[in-house]
């Protein structure tokens, strides 16, 4: 079984850029499937039936590709609360109990944390 992760302030800064880098590939896609989706969704009963259609394999690399982000936000350690606001959480010991480091998108450091139960709203200043 593999140990939990405890992030440092320092360990979250050093991420950022790569953090935003990667939600914005996030946002570019969800936006690109989300207008594919738009333009197949009246299409899918038709494609049950014929066997396809030509932007299929366009949707289901686009489809893999979201989730492969997805994965390596996750492979940091993080936890993704919001893809619009890129919103992450990250594990953090203070003073002895476990909380979240807060973090979003366009903050140029990590300088909130928060109880497990207290989300977004719950933000106080380290």
């Amino acid at each position: 079984m593999r140990q939990k992760r405890y992030f440092t302030v320092a360990e979250v800064n050093q991420l950022i850029p790569t953090l935003e880098q990667e939600l914005s590939e996030l946002r570019q896609l969800r936006q690109k499937l989300e207008a594919l989706g738009a333009e197949l969704t009246s299409l899918f009963e038709v494609i049950r039936h014929n066997g396809g259609h030509r932007k299929s394999p366009q949707f289901l690399q686009l489809t893999q590709q979201f989730q492969e982000t997805i994965g390596r936000l996750h492979s940091h350690g993080c936890h993704l609360k919001d893809i619009d606001s890129g919103l992450l959480d990250f594990p953090y010991l203070r003073q002895g109990r476990e909380v979240y480091l807060c973090w979003r998108s366009g903050e140029t450091e990590v300088r909130y944390w928060h109880d497990l139960d207290a989300g977004f709203a719950g933000r106080q200043l380290i």
